[in-house]
């Protein structure tokens, strides 16, 4: 096989230039049973996470070699074979993207993997873990497409050149092992229409999408020229902005396999991808604790002070919900309460005292207000506070003193 096509991936070529990466010896490996069948299969680390990591067209895990160990203290890692790959068994039947993702679905069952997932494909293989996203949006907190395939290449190559298309396709046909031609011809299928037929709309969640835009000095074919590596990365600037967070990584440093090449841009993508997903979730569960705080503070007769020690808010996040309920929610008795219980609670804060002064100025309380401010200064003082910190609390007991001379 011409080693030109491990370089620049294109039409067809994007599917098999991970064929011509030098063989690496795989990480350790089980064999484990996929209903009538065998799968090779690779299990490494331990975390909150399962990073599943799906090769390009007709390779096995070995490719991952270089990635798989140095997450593994970050996540729980997964590489496999696909059937009829590595020493996976092959299987009957129609070998296409339906297929393989079907195989990826009855494994992460036969193998017990726990979601969340994050899954990270190379060429081809980000086909299927697009696929396998839009099957299962819930089970997926983030994906790495690594040079990924992308459906429209060959037909925005076609605008520039459709003869040279077709003699890239022809090359990259014979240079193809027969057993391969079937699956080859699947994915061909996809690149003409320009469509990957994913069963459902992808999940917004965190990604990374790493670009090879690598030059060849003197290109052997189309998709290797300059005008073509161009269109690839608009590609991927397209498949990018379909997500609302993430980075896209662009090499001239790589070819097509940066998993091999530059192994520490993938793993630099995962962990990033994984630390996006952590703050996700983090501000969801956030979310739903502030609503459910608020939902019990509504309540007739609710205990403040209860609802707040419950919540397991710090003293910050319980002052944000007092401004809150002081501005946006209108709900300014209710303010004080919390940030008299929060004052109460913590009554070594400046900070806590100063705003349950705000709170009773808010609310027509001027005597009380400037009690609480004075609390709040001799406190700040007492604790060795300056500038701007000490210049806001003697801004507020002004606030105070020009009310009280104003009232009544």
């Amino acid at each position: 096989m011409h080693l030109a096509f491990a370089r620049r991936p294109g039409a067809a070529a994007v599917l098999l230039c991970a064929l011509m990466a030098a063989a690496l010896p795989a990480p350790a490996q089980d064999q484990i049973k996929v209903g009538d069948y065998q799968v090779q299969m690779a299990t490494l680390g331990k975390g909150r996470y399962t990073v599943i990591l799906e090769a390009g067209f007709g390779r096995d895990l070995t490719v991952w070699r270089r990635v798989a160990p140095a997450l593994a203290d970050a996540a729980t890692v997964v590489a496999y074979s696909r059937a009829g790959l590595g020493r996976s068994d092959p299987r009957p039947g129609a070998v296409d993207l339906a297929a393989r993702t079907s195989e990826l679905e009855q494994l992460v069952t036969a193998a017990r993997l726990q979601p969340p997932f994050i899954l990270v494909g190379h060429s081809y293989g980000a086909f299927l873990i697009r696929s396998y996203a839009a099957r299962h949006p819930d089970q997926v907190a983030g994906m790495v497409f690594v040079d990924p395939s992308h459906e429209r290449f060959e037909l925005e190559l076609r605008k520039l050149d459709a003869a040279r298309v077709d003699s890239d396709n022809r090359a990259i046909e014979g240079f193809t092992p027969p057993a391969m031609r079937a699956e080859l011809h699947s994915v061909q299928a996809i690149l003409e229409r320009g469509a990957l037929g994913a069963p459902g709309k992808l999940p917004d969640v965190p990604v990374a999408v790493l670009t090879s835009v690598q030059q060849r000095e003197a290109p052997q074919l189309f998709l290797e020229t300059p005008a073509a590596v161009k269109v690839w990365r608009g590609l991927h600037d397209s498949l990018f902005r379909e997500f609302s967070s993430g980075s896209h990584v662009v090499t001239p440093d790589s070819g097509h396999n940066i998993h091999l090449e530059q192994p520490e841009l993938v793993v630099s993508a995962v962990r990033q991808v994984i630390a996006t997903a952590d703050d996700q979730e983090a501000r969801r569960k956030l979310a739903q604790a502030r609503t459910a705080l608020f939902q019990r503070l509504a309540q007739d007769g609710a205990d403040v002070g209860a609802a707040l020690a419950a919540s397991g808010f710090d003293e910050a996040e319980r002052n944000r919900i007092a401004y809150e309920l002081l501005g946006p929610r209108k709900q300014a008795q209710l303010a004080v309460r919390v940030m008299q219980a929060n004052a109460e609670r913590f009554t070594d804060s400046a900070n806590a005292q100063d705003s349950y002064g705000e709170g009773l100025l808010a609310t027509g309380q001027p005597a009380a207000a400037r009690a609480q401010f004075q609390k709040a200064l001799a406190l700040a003082e007492a604790q060795g506070k300056q500038g701007k910190a000490l210049a806001g609390y003697r801004g507020n007991l002004d606030k105070a003193e020009r009310a009280l001379a104003a009232s009544p």
